[in-house]
């Protein structure tokens, strides 16, 4: 699958989508012709970013973040300033045109403005959330842990062969099926068998 990439003055060459993320930035980089230190992305006519620069997206297949041939820019992304907190995060989009659409830099600059103002209020709601205290937590959690030294030599080879929560699960299983089928009591042995 291929898109349309546009740079420069209305110069464009198509790029195959069909490929890692972290193989089509060097390849957009070179063909746009965009120094190794800046960082570059793609946007659609819209001023949706692609976000490709981030590091879960470059492990990502392209055709990911292009499920349709289309036209798509090459922007030139600007970060805060170095040895600050924004340091790491994205401030701007500049579009690589020689005359970019007034549309296309204000959709942009919105985006930007967009994620900043989510970004402030994301510390505010991790504060706000309360983790669980003790009566809260779920029992499963407050459950102690088994202790494996203490059981006999002949029992740890039984449960290095068979992990714990699967006996648990086919003990619990076989609970069910004898609740669901109407039978009120299990049958002997059974529940033996796997402890």
């Amino acid at each position: 699958m291929f898109i349309c990439v546009r740079h420069g003055d209305n110069q464009r060459f198509l790029a195959n989508t069909d490929c890692p993320v972290l193989l089509l930035l060097p390849y957009v980089r070179r063909k746009a012709g965009v120094p190794p230190g800046a960082v570059i992305d793609l946007c659609d006519p819209q001023g949706t970013p692609k976000l490709l620069f981030q590091p879960k997206a470059l492990s990502e297949r392209a055709s990911k973040f292009f499920p349709v041939p289309g036209t798509y820019y090459v922007c030139r992304v600007e970060f805060g300033a170095p040895g600050t907190q924004q340091e790491h995060v994205y401030q701007a989009f500049v579009p690589l045109l020689k005359a970019p659409s007034p549309e296309l830099t204000e959709a942009l600059r919105q985006h930007c403005e967009h994620q900043h103002r989510v970004r402030l209020r994301t510390p505010r709601v991790l504060e706000n959330r309360r983790m669980p205290n003790a009566e809260t937590a779920p029992a499963a959690a407050q459950a102690p842990a088994v202790d494996a030294p203490s059981r006999c030599p002949s029992e740890q080879g039984k449960v290095a062969g068979h992990t714990g929560s699967a006996g648990a699960a086919e003990e619990d299983g076989a609970q069910r099926k004898a609740g669901s089928s109407g039978r009120a009591k299990q049958e002997p042995g059974r529940k033996e068998r796997h402890r």
